[in-house]
């Protein structure tokens, strides 16, 4: 079974996301922001998966990425972004090989984001 990491500060969205996930036959483990992502990147969890909101408090999404780049941990990403913040991080998650098609705008569209998931973990179904 895939394991997908989903982090977002905002409890209902990642409940929404971990739950949808999971009844799609996933399993997930969702945390409330970027520093618990850290810990488990730089944990022996496997994770093929990462399901990751760009604006937190303290630990940004783009923070997550670099952790994951400087300890050289390859794991697919699915960003999540609200619209009038795209620009901000887009530049950045060029800089780390992401292009557009690896963002999903907020409100997320549940069943865009399987979609995005298969293609991810290349799920022929």
């Amino acid at each position: 079974m895939h394991k997908i990491l989903v982090v977002d500060d905002e409890p209902r969205i990642g409940k929404v996301l971990h739950d949808f996930l999971v009844k799609s036959g996933f399993e997930v483990t969702q945390v409330l922001g970027g520093e618990e992502a850290i810990k488990l990147l730089n944990s022996e969890m496997k994770i093929d998966l990462m399901v990751l909101d760009m604006k937190m408090p303290k630990v940004r999404g783009t923070d997550v990425i670099k952790e994951m780049v400087r300890i050289n941990k390859e794991i697919p990403t699915i960003i999540l972004t609200g619209s009038i913040e795209a620009g901000k991080y887009l530049t950045d998650l060029i800089k780390f090989g992401y292009t557009e098609k690896d963002i999903l705008y907020k409100p997320i569209d549940l069943f865009s984001l399987l979609d995005m998931v298969k293609k991810k973990l290349k799920i022929t179904q």
